[in-house]
């Protein structure tokens, strides 16, 4: 009887999450360089094809990065596919998402009045892409009306980087 229970409960909950169509995805962010894993992460929910989620600064158990109770940015955007013509720096199915992280660490440091975009691969990178120099993620920044690519590289399943350096994706490439 709590065998069945059981199956029904798993089937049903698996029905839910297929029925709303949502996805939840965690990300690492290695930088083009190959040897970079920088200390944030995001953790990105699709449902419907808009995305939103949140950018922690650093890992539960580093210090490493910026590390402030409650600066841990939110996010939100659309899944869209850009195609390889387009001449943009990551390519194919991606989300797109506006992230106030750095405006949220700017506010206790000083606010910035930036704006910070992401377009990443909803998945992390294959090793052809790394070899081949196919990028999973870039992040640009408006500051004052203008609007430049800062920084990019691959999508990885590595959240954090075990204490190995305090850089993060805003870090200047």
């Amino acid at each position: 009887m709590k065998l069945a229970s059981s199956i029904i409960i798993a089937v049903l909950a698996i029905s839910c999450t297929a029925a709303f169509g949502q996805t939840n995805v965690s990300l690492g962010f290695l930088s083009h360089d190959k040897e970079t894993q920088y200390c944030d992460y995001v953790q990105i929910t699709i449902t419907k094809s808009v995305v939103t989620g949140t950018h922690f600064i650093s890992t539960p158990e580093s210090q490493t990065c910026f590390n402030e109770p409650g600066l841990n940015g939110t996010m939100a955007g659309l899944q869209t596919t850009f195609p390889a013509s387009s001449g943009l720096t990551v390519t194919g199915n991606v989300g797109t998402w506006a992230d106030n992280t750095f405006d949220q660490q700017g506010g206790y440091m000083g606010a910035c009045g930036c704006s910070e975009y992401y377009v990443s691969k909803l998945r992390p990178s294959t090793n052809q892409e790394l070899e081949d120099g196919v990028y999973g993620w870039a992040l640009y920044t408006n500051f004052g009306g203008t609007a430049a690519l800062q920084n990019f590289g691959f999508t990885t399943k590595q959240l954090g980087n075990n204490n190995e350096n305090s850089a993060d994706s805003f870090d200047q490439n």
